[in-house]
Protein backbone atom coordinates (compact mmCIF):
# COMPACT_ATOMS: atom_id res chain seq x y z
CA UNK A 1 0.00 0.00 0.00
CA UNK A 2 1.24 3.65 -0.60
CA UNK A 3 2.50 5.43 2.15
CA UNK A 4 1.40 9.40 2.62
CA UNK A 5 3.93 11.17 5.00
CA UNK A 6 3.17 14.14 6.75
CA UNK A 7 6.17 16.75 6.61
CA UNK A 8 7.26 19.32 9.33
CA UNK A 9 9.05 22.05 7.31
CA UNK A 10 10.34 24.34 10.14
CA UNK A 11 12.05 27.34 10.25
CA UNK A 12 15.05 25.85 12.01
CA UNK A 13 14.51 22.08 12.49
CA UNK A 14 12.33 19.59 10.11
CA UNK A 15 10.86 16.15 10.55
CA UNK A 16 9.15 13.63 8.68
CA UNK A 17 6.69 10.63 9.86
CA UNK A 18 4.20 7.95 8.20
CA UNK A 19 1.94 5.79 9.66
CA UNK A 20 3.38 2.08 9.94
CA UNK A 21 1.45 -1.28 9.12
CA UNK A 22 0.16 -1.34 12.91
CA UNK A 23 -1.45 2.16 12.28
CA UNK A 24 0.69 4.11 14.64
CA UNK A 25 2.03 7.55 13.37
CA UNK A 26 6.03 7.06 13.35
CA UNK A 27 8.68 9.70 12.17
CA UNK A 28 11.51 8.64 10.29
CA UNK A 29 15.00 9.14 11.34
CA UNK A 30 17.40 10.48 8.38
CA UNK A 31 20.83 9.24 7.81
CA UNK A 32 22.41 11.17 10.61
CA UNK A 33 19.99 8.46 12.85
CA UNK A 34 18.72 11.72 14.25
CA UNK A 35 14.26 12.33 14.25
CA UNK A 36 15.14 15.85 13.02
CA UNK A 37 16.63 17.61 10.61
CA UNK A 38 18.38 21.18 10.51
CA UNK A 39 16.31 23.51 7.76
CA UNK A 40 20.19 24.76 6.48
CA UNK A 41 21.14 24.34 2.85
CA UNK A 42 24.79 24.52 1.80
CA UNK A 43 25.68 25.06 -1.46
CA UNK A 44 29.33 24.56 -2.59
CA UNK A 45 31.32 25.37 -6.05
CA UNK A 46 30.82 22.93 -8.31
CA UNK A 47 26.90 22.36 -8.58
CA UNK A 48 27.10 20.29 -5.45
CA UNK A 49 25.01 20.86 -2.00
CA UNK A 50 24.08 19.75 1.17
CA UNK A 51 21.32 20.14 3.59
CA UNK A 52 21.28 19.33 7.17
CA UNK A 53 24.04 18.96 10.21
CA UNK A 54 26.49 18.79 7.80
CA UNK A 55 25.40 22.20 6.13
CA UNK A 56 24.26 23.75 9.49
CA UNK A 57 28.48 23.46 10.49
CA UNK A 58 29.53 25.24 7.30
CA UNK A 59 28.36 28.57 9.08
CA UNK A 60 31.71 28.40 11.19
CA UNK A 61 33.87 28.44 8.04
CA UNK A 62 31.52 29.58 5.14
CA UNK A 63 28.50 31.21 6.23
CA UNK A 64 27.80 33.13 2.98
CA UNK A 65 26.95 30.23 1.09
CA UNK A 66 24.92 28.85 3.60
CA UNK A 67 20.69 29.38 3.47
CA UNK A 68 18.86 29.03 7.35
CA UNK A 69 15.38 30.18 8.28
CA UNK A 70 14.33 30.34 4.37
CA UNK A 71 10.44 29.81 5.89
CA UNK A 72 10.76 33.17 7.33
CA UNK A 73 10.59 34.63 3.61
CA UNK A 74 7.97 32.45 2.33
CA UNK A 75 5.87 33.92 -0.07
CA UNK A 76 8.29 36.57 -0.95
CA UNK A 77 9.27 37.84 -4.72
CA UNK A 78 12.02 40.19 -3.29
CA UNK A 79 14.05 37.67 -1.91
CA UNK A 80 16.40 35.06 -3.12
CA UNK A 81 19.61 33.74 -1.44
CA UNK A 82 22.70 34.25 -4.02
CA UNK A 83 25.53 31.93 -4.14
CA UNK A 84 28.24 30.73 -7.01
CA UNK A 85 26.41 33.37 -9.31
CA UNK A 86 23.25 31.59 -9.12
CA UNK A 87 20.18 33.28 -7.62
CA UNK A 88 17.31 30.53 -5.05
CA UNK A 89 13.62 31.49 -4.35
CA UNK A 90 12.49 30.44 -0.95
CA UNK A 91 10.61 27.35 -2.25
CA UNK A 92 13.62 26.45 -4.16
CA UNK A 93 15.62 26.14 -1.21
CA UNK A 94 12.84 24.92 0.66
CA UNK A 95 12.67 22.34 -1.56
CA UNK A 96 16.28 20.78 -1.25
CA UNK A 97 15.23 20.92 2.32
CA UNK A 98 12.36 18.52 1.60
CA UNK A 99 14.55 16.16 -0.45
CA UNK A 100 16.82 15.26 2.10
CA UNK A 101 14.19 13.98 3.99
CA UNK A 102 12.30 12.26 1.66
CA UNK A 103 15.69 10.88 0.43
CA UNK A 104 16.48 10.02 3.94
CA UNK A 105 13.37 8.61 4.64
CA UNK A 106 13.33 6.66 1.41
CA UNK A 107 16.23 4.97 1.69
CA UNK A 108 15.09 4.16 5.56
CA UNK A 109 11.92 2.26 5.00
CA UNK A 110 12.83 1.33 1.37
CA UNK A 111 9.95 2.60 -0.42
CA UNK A 112 9.57 5.81 -1.96
CA UNK A 113 8.64 8.93 -0.85
CA UNK A 114 5.87 10.71 -3.08
CA UNK A 115 2.89 11.66 -1.96
CA UNK A 116 2.84 14.29 1.36
CA UNK A 117 1.41 16.52 3.61
CA UNK A 118 3.57 19.34 4.27
CA UNK A 119 2.73 21.46 7.38
CA UNK A 120 2.87 25.80 8.11
CA UNK A 121 2.16 28.07 10.94
CA UNK A 122 -1.59 28.73 11.21
CA UNK A 123 -0.73 32.62 10.46
CA UNK A 124 0.54 31.66 7.03
CA UNK A 125 -1.39 34.17 4.41
CA UNK A 126 -2.49 32.76 1.19
CA UNK A 127 1.08 34.03 -0.57
CA UNK A 128 2.92 31.55 2.04
CA UNK A 129 0.42 28.78 2.22
CA UNK A 130 0.74 28.39 -1.96
CA UNK A 131 5.11 28.82 -1.48
CA UNK A 132 5.03 25.91 1.27
CA UNK A 133 2.83 24.02 -1.69
CA UNK A 134 5.29 25.00 -4.42
CA UNK A 135 8.37 24.01 -2.75
CA UNK A 136 7.35 20.22 -2.42
CA UNK A 137 6.22 20.40 -6.35
CA UNK A 138 10.08 21.64 -7.02
CA UNK A 139 10.99 18.86 -4.54
CA UNK A 140 9.24 16.39 -6.72
CA UNK A 141 6.88 15.48 -4.11
CA UNK A 142 2.66 15.14 -4.57
CA UNK A 143 1.84 17.61 -2.21
CA UNK A 144 -2.23 16.30 -1.27
CA UNK A 145 -2.33 19.03 1.18
CA UNK A 146 -0.80 22.15 3.49
CA UNK A 147 -1.87 22.21 7.20
CA UNK A 148 -1.42 24.41 9.31
CA UNK A 149 0.74 22.60 12.34
CA UNK A 150 -1.42 23.40 15.27
CA UNK A 151 -4.27 21.40 13.96
CA UNK A 152 -1.48 18.61 12.70
CA UNK A 153 -0.26 18.56 16.54
CA UNK A 154 -3.89 18.17 17.72
CA UNK A 155 -4.61 15.36 15.28
CA UNK A 156 -1.96 13.77 16.85
CA UNK A 157 -3.25 14.77 20.87
CA UNK A 158 -6.46 13.96 19.83
CA UNK A 159 -5.68 10.30 19.59
CA UNK A 160 -4.35 10.13 23.38
CA UNK A 161 -7.99 11.65 24.12
CA UNK A 162 -11.73 10.12 24.87
CA UNK A 163 -13.36 13.05 26.01
CA UNK A 164 -14.64 15.88 24.21
CA UNK A 165 -12.17 18.87 25.14
CA UNK A 166 -11.36 22.43 24.24
CA UNK A 167 -7.18 22.83 23.70
CA UNK A 168 -4.99 25.91 23.52
CA UNK A 169 -1.85 24.95 21.35
CA UNK A 170 0.82 26.95 22.37
CA UNK A 171 3.44 26.59 19.29
CA UNK A 172 6.58 28.22 20.14
CA UNK A 173 9.37 27.08 17.18
CA UNK A 174 12.72 27.88 16.01
CA UNK A 175 11.36 30.72 14.16
CA UNK A 176 7.55 30.71 14.22
CA UNK A 177 5.21 31.17 17.27
CA UNK A 178 1.24 30.21 16.99
CA UNK A 179 -1.58 30.28 19.36
CA UNK A 180 -4.70 28.22 18.42
CA UNK A 181 -7.58 27.35 20.50
CA UNK A 182 -9.13 24.26 19.07
CA UNK A 183 -12.15 21.92 19.99
CA UNK A 184 -11.30 18.28 19.44
CA UNK A 185 -14.71 15.81 19.85
CA UNK A 186 -15.76 13.12 18.10
CA UNK A 187 -13.45 12.87 15.03
CA UNK A 188 -13.54 16.37 14.63
CA UNK A 189 -11.16 19.59 15.11
CA UNK A 190 -12.73 23.09 15.27
CA UNK A 191 -10.33 25.28 15.32
CA UNK A 192 -11.80 28.54 17.14
CA UNK A 193 -9.30 30.94 16.85
CA UNK A 194 -5.46 31.77 15.95
CA UNK A 195 -2.66 34.28 16.20
CA UNK A 196 0.62 34.55 16.32
CA UNK A 197 3.91 35.81 14.68
CA UNK A 198 6.05 33.62 11.76
CA UNK A 199 8.91 36.38 12.35
CA UNK A 200 9.14 35.55 16.47
CA UNK A 201 11.30 32.22 17.36
CA UNK A 202 13.58 30.18 19.06
CA UNK A 203 15.90 31.89 16.73
CA UNK A 204 15.35 35.35 18.53
CA UNK A 205 16.18 34.26 21.64
CA UNK A 206 19.62 32.64 20.40
CA UNK A 207 19.94 36.71 18.48
CA UNK A 208 19.41 37.57 22.40
CA UNK A 209 22.43 35.61 23.59
CA UNK A 210 24.42 36.72 20.55
CA UNK A 211 23.80 40.05 21.42
CA UNK A 212 24.54 39.96 24.98
CA UNK A 213 27.84 37.87 24.14
CA UNK A 214 29.16 40.92 21.51
CA UNK A 215 28.47 43.69 24.53
CA UNK A 216 30.10 42.08 26.86
CA UNK A 217 33.22 40.84 24.90
CA UNK A 218 33.66 44.72 23.47
CA UNK A 219 33.51 45.76 27.11
CA UNK A 220 36.12 43.54 28.75
CA UNK A 221 38.37 44.36 25.08
CA UNK A 222 37.61 47.52 23.73
CA UNK A 223 36.94 46.19 20.04
CA UNK A 224 34.16 47.54 18.16
CA UNK A 225 30.99 46.06 17.94
CA UNK A 226 30.94 46.57 14.22
CA UNK A 227 34.10 44.58 13.59
CA UNK A 228 32.25 41.88 14.68
CA UNK A 229 29.25 42.03 12.85
CA UNK A 230 30.65 42.47 9.89
CA UNK A 231 32.95 39.44 10.20
CA UNK A 232 31.25 36.77 8.68
CA UNK A 233 32.91 33.69 9.51
CA UNK A 234 32.98 34.94 13.41
CA UNK A 235 29.11 35.25 13.10
CA UNK A 236 28.60 31.93 11.71
CA UNK A 237 30.22 30.36 14.51
CA UNK A 238 29.07 32.67 16.85
CA UNK A 239 25.42 31.38 15.80
CA UNK A 240 25.93 27.57 16.20
CA UNK A 241 27.02 28.53 20.00
CA UNK A 242 24.49 30.79 20.92
CA UNK A 243 22.01 28.11 20.03
CA UNK A 244 23.77 25.69 22.07
CA UNK A 245 24.29 27.83 24.75
CA UNK A 246 20.32 28.08 24.82
CA UNK A 247 20.29 24.66 25.24
CA UNK A 248 22.37 24.28 27.66
CA UNK A 249 20.43 27.07 29.45
CA UNK A 250 17.17 24.72 29.51
CA UNK A 251 19.27 22.30 31.80
CA UNK A 252 21.72 24.14 33.50
CA UNK A 253 22.28 27.51 35.63
CA UNK A 254 24.38 28.99 33.34
CA UNK A 255 26.36 28.73 29.32
CA UNK A 256 29.64 29.87 28.35
CA UNK A 257 30.18 31.16 24.93
CA UNK A 258 33.66 31.46 23.32
CA UNK A 259 34.28 34.31 21.16
CA UNK A 260 37.73 35.07 19.84
CA UNK A 261 39.59 32.57 22.32
CA UNK A 262 37.65 34.62 25.29
CA UNK A 263 35.01 32.87 27.76
CA UNK A 264 31.79 35.08 28.40
CA UNK A 265 29.31 33.63 30.81
CA UNK A 266 26.21 33.89 30.82
CA UNK A 267 23.42 32.61 33.80
CA UNK A 268 19.20 31.81 33.07
CA UNK A 269 18.79 34.47 34.85
CA UNK A 270 20.20 37.28 32.66
CA UNK A 271 19.05 35.00 29.78
CA UNK A 272 15.29 34.62 31.11
CA UNK A 273 15.97 38.73 31.97
CA UNK A 274 17.32 39.74 28.65
CA UNK A 275 14.42 37.44 26.15
CA UNK A 276 12.06 38.39 28.55
CA UNK A 277 10.31 41.38 26.55
CA UNK A 278 10.30 38.20 23.63
CA UNK A 279 8.27 35.95 25.89
CA UNK A 280 5.88 38.75 26.52
CA UNK A 281 5.24 39.34 23.11
CA UNK A 282 3.87 35.71 22.70
CA UNK A 283 1.85 36.14 25.87
CA UNK A 284 0.47 39.46 24.36
CA UNK A 285 -0.23 37.19 21.34
CA UNK A 286 -2.06 34.36 23.50
CA UNK A 287 -4.58 36.96 25.18
CA UNK A 288 -5.42 38.16 22.16
CA UNK A 289 -6.42 34.87 20.32
CA UNK A 290 -8.49 33.78 23.63
CA UNK A 291 -9.98 36.75 23.68
CA UNK A 292 -11.10 36.25 20.05
CA UNK A 293 -11.91 32.95 21.47
CA UNK A 294 -14.62 34.15 24.53
CA UNK A 295 -16.54 36.25 21.29
CA UNK A 296 -16.91 33.33 19.41
CA UNK A 297 -18.71 32.03 22.77
CA UNK A 298 -15.35 30.10 23.38
CA UNK A 299 -14.99 30.52 27.64
CA UNK A 300 -13.59 27.06 28.86
CA UNK A 301 -10.12 25.90 28.67
CA UNK A 302 -9.06 22.70 29.30
CA UNK A 303 -5.65 22.31 28.82
CA UNK A 304 -2.56 24.00 27.41
CA UNK A 305 -0.45 21.72 24.72
CA UNK A 306 2.77 22.81 24.05
CA UNK A 307 3.92 22.06 20.67
CA UNK A 308 7.69 23.39 19.14
CA UNK A 309 11.11 22.71 20.85
CA UNK A 310 11.84 26.24 22.10
CA UNK A 311 8.90 25.80 24.94
CA UNK A 312 11.59 23.19 26.22
CA UNK A 313 13.03 26.69 27.81
CA UNK A 314 11.93 26.63 31.47
CA UNK A 315 10.82 30.13 31.21
CA UNK A 316 7.85 29.25 28.91
CA UNK A 317 6.24 26.62 31.40
CA UNK A 318 6.78 28.63 34.11
CA UNK A 319 5.34 32.07 32.65
CA UNK A 320 2.05 30.21 31.01
CA UNK A 321 1.88 28.67 34.58
CA UNK A 322 1.83 32.34 36.04
CA UNK A 323 -0.31 33.47 33.26
CA UNK A 324 -3.13 30.42 33.37
CA UNK A 325 -2.72 29.15 37.13
CA UNK A 326 -5.95 26.75 36.62
CA UNK A 327 -5.00 25.35 33.00
CA UNK A 328 -2.97 21.83 33.47
CA UNK A 329 0.28 22.14 30.53
CA UNK A 330 0.96 19.25 28.60
CA UNK A 331 3.96 19.03 26.20
CA UNK A 332 2.80 17.09 22.94
CA UNK A 333 5.83 15.84 21.81
CA UNK A 334 6.85 19.05 20.61
CA UNK A 335 9.02 17.89 18.09
CA UNK A 336 7.78 15.32 16.16
CA UNK A 337 3.90 15.96 16.80
CA UNK A 338 3.53 17.99 14.15
CA UNK A 339 4.99 15.48 11.30
CA UNK A 340 3.12 12.79 13.08
CA UNK A 341 -0.47 14.57 12.81
CA UNK A 342 -0.10 15.64 9.59
CA UNK A 343 0.76 11.74 8.50
CA UNK A 344 -2.39 10.72 10.12
CA UNK A 345 -4.11 13.77 8.01
CA UNK A 346 -2.64 12.61 4.83
CA UNK A 347 -3.67 9.20 5.50
CA UNK A 348 -7.24 10.36 6.39
CA UNK A 349 -7.74 12.42 2.57
CA UNK A 350 -6.56 9.80 0.79
CA UNK A 351 -8.87 7.11 2.68
CA UNK A 352 -11.75 9.21 2.23
CA UNK A 353 -11.26 11.42 -0.60
CA UNK A 354 -13.22 14.09 -0.78
CA UNK A 355 -14.82 14.93 -4.57
CA UNK A 356 -13.24 17.52 -7.03
CA UNK A 357 -15.06 20.45 -8.80
CA UNK A 358 -14.89 17.33 -11.84
CA UNK A 359 -16.78 15.07 -9.54
CA UNK A 360 -13.88 12.89 -9.45
CA UNK A 361 -12.27 11.67 -5.92
CA UNK A 362 -8.51 11.64 -5.88
CA UNK A 363 -6.36 9.73 -4.10
CA UNK A 364 -3.27 7.99 -4.57
CA UNK A 365 -5.00 4.80 -3.26
CA UNK A 366 -7.07 1.99 -4.68
CA UNK A 367 -10.35 1.22 -3.75
CA UNK A 368 -8.99 -1.96 -2.02
CA UNK A 369 -6.55 0.07 -0.10
CA UNK A 370 -8.99 3.27 0.95
CA UNK A 371 -11.61 0.57 2.55
CA UNK A 372 -9.02 -1.28 4.28
CA UNK A 373 -7.87 2.12 5.85
CA UNK A 374 -11.52 3.26 6.62
CA UNK A 375 -11.38 0.10 9.29
CA UNK A 376 -8.21 1.84 11.44
CA UNK A 377 -8.98 2.98 14.53
CA UNK A 378 -6.45 5.99 14.11
CA UNK A 379 -8.97 7.96 12.60
CA UNK A 380 -10.84 8.37 15.61
CA UNK A 381 -10.51 11.24 17.61
CA UNK A 382 -11.33 12.78 21.42
CA UNK A 383 -14.54 10.51 21.13
CA UNK A 384 -15.38 6.63 22.66
CA UNK A 385 -14.14 4.62 19.49
CA UNK A 386 -17.04 3.79 18.11
CA UNK A 387 -17.20 6.28 15.15
CA UNK A 388 -15.18 5.69 11.72
CA UNK A 389 -15.08 8.14 9.41
CA UNK A 390 -12.58 11.06 7.81
CA UNK A 391 -11.42 13.82 10.49
CA UNK A 392 -13.27 16.62 10.07
CA UNK A 393 -11.19 19.79 10.39
CA UNK A 394 -12.94 23.04 10.89
CA UNK A 395 -10.39 25.74 9.72
CA UNK A 396 -10.73 29.77 10.00
CA UNK A 397 -8.91 31.97 8.05
CA UNK A 398 -5.59 33.78 9.64
CA UNK A 399 -6.18 36.89 7.82
CA UNK A 400 -8.63 39.32 6.88
CA UNK A 401 -10.37 40.07 3.50
CA UNK A 402 -11.01 43.75 2.32
CA UNK A 403 -12.19 44.67 -0.96
CA UNK A 404 -11.86 48.95 -1.82
CA UNK A 405 -14.89 50.98 -2.16
CA UNK A 406 -15.78 54.46 -2.49
CA UNK A 407 -17.51 55.43 0.97
CA UNK A 408 -20.46 58.12 1.29
CA UNK A 409 -18.08 60.94 1.39
CA UNK A 410 -16.83 60.00 -1.58
CA UNK A 411 -13.62 58.85 0.02
CA UNK A 412 -11.87 55.45 -1.57
CA UNK A 413 -11.24 53.11 1.07
CA UNK A 414 -10.40 49.52 2.13
CA UNK A 415 -12.90 48.07 3.60
CA UNK A 416 -12.92 44.66 5.23
CA UNK A 417 -15.14 42.05 4.44
CA UNK A 418 -14.41 38.97 6.01
CA UNK A 419 -12.80 38.96 9.81
CA UNK A 420 -9.84 36.87 10.28
CA UNK A 421 -10.81 33.80 12.46
CA UNK A 422 -13.98 33.50 10.35
CA UNK A 423 -14.46 29.91 10.13
CA UNK A 424 -14.03 28.53 6.45
CA UNK A 425 -15.40 27.23 4.18
CA UNK A 426 -17.49 30.05 3.40
CA UNK A 427 -19.40 31.74 0.88
CA UNK A 428 -19.94 35.70 1.35
CA UNK A 429 -21.93 38.13 -0.81
CA UNK A 430 -20.98 41.77 -1.14
CA UNK A 431 -23.84 44.12 -2.32
CA UNK A 432 -21.99 47.09 -3.67
CA UNK A 433 -22.92 50.04 -6.47
CA UNK A 434 -21.46 51.95 -9.33
CA UNK A 435 -19.25 55.00 -8.17
CA UNK A 436 -21.19 57.39 -11.05
CA UNK A 437 -23.42 57.38 -13.61
CA UNK A 438 -22.64 55.97 -16.96
CA UNK A 439 -19.61 53.85 -15.79
CA UNK A 440 -18.97 51.00 -18.67
CA UNK A 441 -16.62 49.17 -16.47
CA UNK A 442 -15.85 48.39 -12.50
CA UNK A 443 -12.73 48.01 -11.32
CA UNK A 444 -12.16 45.45 -8.56
CA UNK A 445 -9.47 45.08 -6.16
CA UNK A 446 -9.23 42.74 -3.36
CA UNK A 447 -6.55 42.70 -0.58
CA UNK A 448 -5.55 40.54 2.78
CA UNK A 449 -4.33 41.91 6.26
CA UNK A 450 -4.20 41.15 9.65
CA UNK A 451 -6.67 43.49 11.20
CA UNK A 452 -9.60 43.50 13.00
CA UNK A 453 -11.49 46.62 12.15
CA UNK A 454 -13.77 47.63 9.43
CA UNK A 455 -11.37 49.99 7.63
CA UNK A 456 -7.74 49.49 6.90
CA UNK A 457 -4.72 51.55 6.21
CA UNK A 458 -3.78 50.59 2.63
CA UNK A 459 0.08 50.55 3.80
CA UNK A 460 -1.05 47.62 5.99
CA UNK A 461 -2.47 45.58 3.15
CA UNK A 462 -1.49 43.03 0.70
CA UNK A 463 -2.77 42.91 -2.46
CA UNK A 464 -4.31 39.69 -4.02
CA UNK A 465 -5.77 40.53 -7.32
CA UNK A 466 -7.54 42.52 -9.72
CA UNK A 467 -9.85 42.81 -12.50
CA UNK A 468 -12.24 44.51 -14.02
CA UNK A 469 -15.49 43.81 -15.01
CA UNK A 470 -17.20 45.17 -18.20
CA UNK A 471 -18.50 46.42 -20.50
CA UNK A 472 -21.61 47.12 -18.75
CA UNK A 473 -24.57 49.02 -20.86
CA UNK A 474 -24.61 52.56 -21.56
CA UNK A 475 -26.72 54.87 -19.98
CA UNK A 476 -26.58 53.32 -15.79
CA UNK A 477 -27.52 55.92 -13.02
CA UNK A 478 -25.07 55.71 -10.03
CA UNK A 479 -25.03 53.08 -7.55
CA UNK A 480 -25.96 50.51 -9.99
CA UNK A 481 -26.26 47.19 -7.94
CA UNK A 482 -22.80 44.94 -8.73
CA UNK A 483 -22.63 41.92 -6.50
CA UNK A 484 -19.40 40.86 -5.58
CA UNK A 485 -19.09 36.57 -4.56
CA UNK A 486 -16.42 35.57 -2.27
CA UNK A 487 -15.60 32.07 -2.07
CA UNK A 488 -13.16 30.62 0.75
CA UNK A 489 -12.31 26.69 0.53
CA UNK A 490 -11.39 24.39 3.50
CA UNK A 491 -7.87 25.01 2.69
CA UNK A 492 -8.30 28.87 2.78
CA UNK A 493 -7.85 29.69 -1.07
CA UNK A 494 -10.18 32.92 -2.23
CA UNK A 495 -12.15 33.31 -5.92
CA UNK A 496 -14.73 36.22 -6.52
CA UNK A 497 -17.26 36.15 -8.89
CA UNK A 498 -17.76 39.53 -10.10
CA UNK A 499 -21.73 40.53 -11.56
CA UNK A 500 -23.85 42.67 -13.13
CA UNK A 501 -26.83 40.82 -13.25
CA UNK A 502 -29.50 43.21 -15.21
CA UNK A 503 -26.68 42.34 -18.09
CA UNK A 504 -25.49 39.26 -17.34
CA UNK A 505 -22.02 40.44 -17.18
CA UNK A 506 -19.52 38.44 -15.13
CA UNK A 507 -16.04 37.91 -14.02
CA UNK A 508 -14.40 35.42 -12.23
CA UNK A 509 -11.30 35.87 -10.18
CA UNK A 510 -9.00 32.96 -9.22
CA UNK A 511 -5.83 34.57 -6.60
CA UNK A 512 -3.57 34.63 -8.59
CA UNK A 513 -1.25 35.34 -5.69
CA UNK A 514 1.31 38.58 -6.57
CA UNK A 515 3.76 36.55 -5.00
CA UNK A 516 3.58 33.02 -6.41
CA UNK A 517 5.56 31.32 -8.84
CA UNK A 518 4.25 31.05 -12.29
CA UNK A 519 4.63 27.44 -13.82
CA UNK A 520 7.34 28.79 -15.73
CA UNK A 521 9.09 29.38 -13.03
CA UNK A 522 8.08 26.92 -11.00
CA UNK A 523 9.40 24.55 -14.35
CA UNK A 524 12.62 26.81 -14.49
CA UNK A 525 13.59 26.23 -9.89
CA UNK A 526 12.93 22.32 -11.09
CA UNK A 527 15.57 22.15 -13.68
CA UNK A 528 17.46 24.49 -11.24
CA UNK A 529 17.04 21.90 -8.40
CA UNK A 530 17.99 19.21 -10.27
CA UNK A 531 20.90 20.11 -11.81
CA UNK A 532 22.46 20.16 -8.44
CA UNK A 533 23.61 17.06 -6.95
CA UNK A 534 23.22 16.42 -2.55
CA UNK A 535 25.85 15.43 -0.96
Amino acid sequence: MAKIFGIDLGTTYSCIAYVNDYGKPEVVNNQESSPVTPSVVAFEEGGNYSVGDSAKNTLSTEPEHVCSVVKRQMGRRDYSFDAFDKSYTPEAVSSFILKKLANDASEIIGEEVKNVVITCPAYFGLDERKATEQAGVIAGLNVLGVLNEPTAAAISYGLQVNTPQTVMVYDLGGGTFDVTILKVANGAIEVVATGGDHQLGGKDWDNTIREYVISEYCKETGQSSDELYDDLEIMGDLELRCETAKKTLTTKEKAVIKLNGKKIEISRDAFEQQTKILLDSTIDMTRLTLGKAEKKGCTVIDKILMVGGSTRMPQVEARLHEEFPNLPIEFCDPDQSVAKGAAIYGMNIAAFPQAEETGEETSPLTKKEQAELQKNPIFTLGGNGDQKGPIKIVNVISQSIAVRLICADNVSRIVNQIYKNTAIPLRYELHAGTNAANQTSVLVEIFENGSDEEYVDESKCKPLVEGELGPLPQGLPANEPIDIVFNIDQNGLLSIDVEHKPSNAKRHMDIKLGNMLSQEEIEEEIKKVNALKMQ
